[in-house]
């Protein structure tokens, strides 16, 4: 059955450009598990993605805005559906491994913390402060991949070395016009210190960078309308005559340019036409909403919520000794959730205290983020 069933994939996959990678090309994992017989390893990839606690989290993490009440806001799961979405058209229309582009995909965001890039921003002079490596959510989503378990069933997310070299370089931030895969890189070596240094090692690798700038630009400017930060007038009127004035043109525009740019070749670029208008929109959206006074007015709280739940969370590890000893000094819901927390994770004893801390905040949501601060910190009325 499973000789049958690779011969199944390899008819499905014949038609593939012999810039894609095939599944049955997979170099595997850090730790290999035995074959499925009705599944591709990336198959299995998404799977595991979909149904794991970091996956589902990203339904109340946001992509701009913070704990916002309008649920129509994007949260950090749309987003990587949308992710998901482009890269597997353009895949499709490319001859390229469209399961492999959805597994990185849906993947690539699980290191983000709560609050945005702000709480990027944060952890990182946080790390700097105890002497810890950058922090970077493509590093730490691939330190979610290798390290977090799964409580009920004590395993990793262990997903393949072309997932995880995907998720590691997918650089949302970039501006490259082209993005040629290395194949000449090793694969199986890319660790978290890989992020923002490295190419994709697959051209699919290269379509979920490429869709992930392609995914947010639009929303978050669909998302600000919304929010009353900008009027759907505002945007430049070369930008709207060349791109579109909605999330679906602009996502259309850019997609099919993609396609028509890209096709046959062993890379993945926009044309010279619409990339300009790409880089106006991308600079719009920094001044225009990224950078209002609406959303910076935020940054001290964000900044204050996550500095002292930060330091809190250090002196409880530290004088409960990981959760072993004097667990009785510190009660309620959000100690107990940190111990069990500590007690699924099984840190090795090398681990230095501050990078399970780091751990532990960036997996909060927005919601659950705010709710342990007025815990813990906030006077609470007398009955």
């Amino acid at each position: 059955m499973e000789h049958d069933y690779r011969e199944s994939i390899i008819k499905r996959e014949a038609h593939f450009s012999d810039y894609a990678r095939r599944s049955t090309e997979c170099v595997g994992r850090k730790r290999p598990l035995s074959p499925d017989a009705r599944r591709t390893e990336f198959e299995r990839d998404c799977h595991r993605t979909l149904h794991s606690l970091p996956f589902r989290r990203l339904k109340h993490k946001t992509q701009v805005f913070f704990a916002p009440k309008n649920d129509h806001i994007c949260t950090r799961m749309e987003h990587a559906l949308h992710v998901a979405s482009i890269s597997s058209t353009i895949c499709n229309n490319l001859d390229l491994n469209a399961t492999l582009a959805e597994a990185i995909s849906l993947a690539h965001d699980l290191g983000h913390p709560p609050f945005g890039h702000l709480g990027e921003r944060v952890l990182n002079e946080i790390h700097r402060h105890y002497k810890l490596p950058p922090f970077i959510h493509e590093a730490q989503s691939l330190r979610i991949i290798d390290h977090f378990k799964d409580r009920a069933h004590n395993y990793t997310l262990n997903l393949t070395h072309e997932v995880r070299d995907g998720v590691v370089c997918h650089y949302g931030e970039g501006e490259e016009q082209s993005l040629q895969p290395d194949r000449k890189k090793d694969i199986t070596t890319v660790e978290p210190h890989s992020a923002r240094k490295q190419k994709p090692g697959t051209l699919e690798g290269c379509v979920v960078r490429m869709s992930d700038r392609i995914a947010y630009l639009g929303r978050d400017f669909e998302d600000a309308v919304e929010a009353e930060i900008v009027k759907q007038d505002t945007l430049q009127r070369e930008v709207g005559k060349t791109l579109g004035r909605s999330n679906s043109e602009i996502v259309r525009t850019l997609t099919h340019d993609v396609i028509q740019h890209s096709k046959g070749l062993d890379k993945i670029q926009f044309s010279n036409e619409i990339f300009p208008s790409y880089l106006m929109l991308k600079d719009f959206n920094i001044k225009k909403i990224y950078q209002s006074s609406k959303l910076t007015a935020q940054d001290r709280r964000i900044h204050l919520i996550i500095t002292d739940l930060f330091d809190l969370f250090c002196e409880v590890t530290q004088r409960t000794r990981r959760g072993q000893e004097k667990r009785d000094e510190y009660n309620g819901y959000t100690h107990e959730v940190f111990y069990e927390f500590l007690d699924d994770m099984q840190y090795p004893d090398e681990e230095v205290d501050a990078q399970i801390v780091s751990d532990f905040v960036t997996g909060m949501t927005d919601n659950f983020a705010i709710r342990v601060f007025q815990e813990l910190f906030l006077i609470s009325p007398p009955v």
